[in-house]
């Protein structure tokens, strides 16, 4: 109490000073955030279905829709450009207390945080995505594996792009990292982890390009199965996955 009198912490979303109880969001816009229709991980819903055309997938869920118009698009900002850290930490526990009740999380075997180049890393003192599978290991006890994948420097910043501009931007940006001494490895070579489970976590799934070019290379690593969770999925996205589905 003591520290939040010293340092008073803030909603993410509303910029209003947080009691000791509330953590990254206040409760008034921790109930009114626009959660996905993914959000509960269900099998078979059309995430999942959307990824199971490229990659190995096992489960897909989102927990929040993203909308650069919404109040909540603050979270995303705020973790990703302006230092908040402890949002990710705190939405990867928070999204994980739901999923455990629907045994999203069975069987998996290792976090993989969508990497980020070591100069962007070095010039935001972290990667988003990583925070937020810090939380999801501490409120499930998976480990999270920063190192069988690395990320090659950016080219030009996917924000502006179409989801076609979006898919060759991303093509070949990751690649398996055999250059280090891994320590989840028995030995140095990432095909030890042959038949493994990964869960890849991301803080936005805009057009899925980035998850299923992440998915792509550790399929590179024999007999795996993949599950994918995500901060948040674009309202854009959402619609276009209607569109394709109109059946349903």
């Amino acid at each position: 109490m003591l520290l939040d009198f010293l340092a008073p912490r803030h909603c993410a979303v509303c910029g209003r000073r947080l009691q000791t109880a509330e953590k990254t969001l206040c409760v008034s816009c921790l109930l009114d955030l626009d959660i996905s229709e993914y959000f509960n991980g269900e099998s078979g819903n059309k995430l999942e279905r959307t990824l199971w055309q490229r990659l190995p997938i096992k489960r897909a869920a989102a927990f929040m829709t993203y909308d650069h118009t919404d109040a909540q698009h603050a979270i995303v900002l705020n973790l990703k450009y302006h230092g908040q850290a402890s949002i990710g930490y705190h939405i990867g526990k928070l999204m994980s207390h739901q999923l455990a009740e629907r045994h999203f999380f069975d069987g998996i075997d290792m976090i993989v945080p969508v990497p980020i180049p070591y100069a962007k890393k070095l010039q935001r003192g972290y990667n988003q995505s990583e925070q937020l599978a810090l939380g999801i290991s501490h409120a499930t006890g998976i480990p999270v594996n920063t190192h069988v994948i690395r990320r090659k420097p950016y080219g030009p910043s996917q924000t502006q792009l179409t989801p076609a501009q979006r898919q060759q931007n991303v093509k070949g940006s990751f690649e398996l990292n055999t250059s280090l001494r891994l320590p989840f490895f028995k030995r140095r070579d990432p095909l030890a982890l042959r038949g493994k489970h990964f869960l890849i976590v991301d803080d936005v799934i805009t057009s899925t390009a980035t998850m299923q070019e992440c998915g792509k290379t550790l399929c590179q690593i024999p007999n795996i199965t993949i599950s994918v969770l995500s901060m948040a999925v674009s309202r854009n996205l959402i619609n276009n996955i209607r569109r394709a589905n109109p059946e349903e």
